[in-house]
């Protein structure tokens, strides 16, 4: 599960908050002249004392409802977050900003903000316990199947750091050479996106196969999913009991600026159904096979 940094803070309005992160100045200035600003960087990044941040790695929310309300859009266990900000004596809040650790923010540059009190480091995790709000809309797309190799060597398919490395270095000007498509992990190419998002993939590996119906269940803990709608997809494509089993969620983000539209287009098809943008279903995906994907209702 990946980890990230969380700050929370009061403004007047959600406008002020988005003028904090506004960072488009910075990067109008470095298209336009190759070089960085410093006085044009977001107040944020001025607090921290780093150039600026990456949009793909952020989330930031604005609520009108208090801490209560605050505390359902955090994606972090809600009794960790509670305890962490009454520890740092805070009784309002009404923004959050959450990045990815290890993208270029530190701990200790993380602790200079001055505007947004920084909470830490935490779990993500896109439904905790005590969040309120609806699931509804998540896309689970599964992938399932029978593998004998070991996590490690299972989890090559999905290693992203050398291109992730490109997009870094050159969106933080640090070469202008564009990050190199064929560089991607294997995963993407198969469905063809730039990068996933590692939050919002899960992968498990068992010692033997399982009910492959459990196996669904387990990733999608969700009953907004009907069981029928899986148990039929079982048997119409002949999933056998398994040892492996893969769940990403494109649209983890509900965010129509950050989710993925990822559409395969299965074999038992008819052409009417198909999507506009698609990519064939392969035979194999590291070795399992894709199942489907179920949207939460």
């Amino acid at each position: 599960m990946s980890k990230i940094m969380i700050w929370v803070g009061q403004f007047d309005s959600e406008a002020d908050f988005e003028k904090y992160m506004d960072q488009s100045a910075f990067r109008q200035w470095w298209k336009d002249y190759d070089e960085d600003n410093k006085e044009l960087r977001c107040q944020f990044c001025k607090e921290l004392g780093v150039m600026n941040y990456d949009e793909d790695f952020l989330i930031m929310k604005f609520t009108s409802d208090g801490l209560a309300g605050l505390l359902n859009l955090i994606p972090a266990d809600t009794q960790k977050i509670s305890l962490s900000m009454a520890d740092k004596n805070i009784t309002m809040a009404n923004a959050v900003i959450c990045y990815n650790c290890r993208e270029g923010i530190s701990p200790k540059k993380a602790e200079n903000a001055t505007t947004m009190t920084y909470l830490g480091t935490f779990e993500f995790e896109l439904s905790p316990e005590g969040v309120q709000g609806s699931n509804a809309g998540l896309e689970y797309m599964i992938w399932i199947g029978t593998t004998d190799k070991s996590r490690e060597e299972f989890m090559e398919y999905f290693n992203q750091d050398e291109y992730m490395k490109e997009i870094r270095d050159y969106k933080e000007s640090r070469t202008k050479k564009r990050p190199n498509p064929e560089h991607r992990c294997q995963f993407c190419k198969d469905i063809n996106i730039k990068y996933y998002y590692p939050e919002f993939l899960t992968v498990e590996i068992k010692d033997e196969p399982e009910n492959p119906f459990n196996l669904v269940r387990m990733m999608i803990d969700n009953k907004l999913v009907l069981d029928w709608y899986i148990e039929s997809d079982i048997d119409e494509y002949h999933i056998k009991p398994s040892n492996c089993i893969v769940c990403y969620i494109p649209n983890g983000f509900k965010d129509n600026k950050r989710n993925q539209k990822i559409f395969i287009k299965k074999k038992n098809y008819d052409s009417y159904e198909t999507p506009k943008k698609f990519v064939d279903e392969l035979d194999s995906y590291n070795g399992i096979q894709y199942l489907e994907t179920y949207i939460a209702e």
